[in-house]
């Protein structure tokens, strides 16, 4: 099975740039393209949240009606920068719904997918309350003897970029560790939210972050430093799964064109 990760578009509408440097709507057209042009197309989309810079209808509808082009299931959750009403307004096919949070469970593939949403409206850190992690156990359940990726938009693990880590999981992140461990078949844990491809472990589990679609932040481990962009290459994830070797990860710079021999 082949997932495509893409995160953090922020997409924003009417030729506005972010921050006055990044056109992240042609961004966003660059990654429809490259993934339309993959050689072996992914049989799943996980998008990990800041799908829209304002969270506005036009933004979620434009996305949706491109990612619906491409014809391959998309699977999505909240970031901190996206609005739960607004997206699932928009979204409905490819978001959850479970009482006031928009996490998702998916036992349809070959690897069962749940999707958390950790965003708490309003704020930039990441939170799972008792709702989510209660949903969460009950779910993990329901899969006991099958394989699970989890995807989310904040980070549960320190990356060393100071700034971002201070935005990443705040709350819950015992809990969730406990749950992954009670488990034992969890895949992987797909992030995103710190604009840079980090590969790391949390509750024996690698933990991998999406680098963003549109624009990087810079690396930089110097503590109480504030986050900067970087004009590095937009970039998503590719995940190989077999049940023979477990998940495979690349990293996939958006604008290659490919050219087959």
């Amino acid at each position: 099975m082949l997932i495509a990760q893409i995160s953090d578009t922020h997409y924003l509408t009417d030729g506005t740039t972010l921050a006055n440097q990044f056109n992240t709507a042609a961004a966003f057209t660059q990654l429809i393209k490259a993934i339309a042009q993959q050689p072996m197309q992914p049989d799943l989309i996980l998008f990990s949240g800041d799908v829209g810079e304002r969270a506005t209808p036009e933004e979620y509808r434009t996305v949706g009606n491109a990612l619906r082009a491409l014809g391959i299931p998309v699977r999505i959750v909240p970031g901190n920068h996206d609005a739960r009403e607004v997206m699932q307004a928009e979204l409905p096919d490819m978001t959850g719904i479970e009482s006031n949070h928009l996490c998702l469970f998916d036992d349809g593939f070959d690897i069962a997918i749940i999707g958390l949403d950790t965003s708490k409206e309003g704020q930039p850190s990441g939170h799972l309350c008792p709702e989510r992690l209660d949903w969460l156990e009950h779910k993990l359940a329901r899969v006991k003897d099958r394989p699970v990726v989890i995807f989310m938009h904040h980070p549960p693990i320190t990356t060393g970029l100071d700034a971002m880590d201070r935005m990443g999981l705040v709350e819950g992140k015992d809990q969730l560790s406990e749950l992954v461990r009670q488990h034992g078949k969890v895949e992987a844990i797909l992030c995103g939210h710190m604009h840079r491809s980090i590969f790391g472990r949390f509750a024996g589990v690698p933990v991998q972050v999406a680098p963003s679609a549109s624009h990087q932040i810079a690396f930089d481990l110097r503590e109480k430093e504030p986050y900067r962009f970087s004009h590095e290459p937009a970039q998503y994830l590719m995940h190989l799964w077999s049940e023979r070797d477990g998940l495979i990860s690349h990293t996939v710079s958006v604008n290659t064109d490919y050219h087959p021999l």
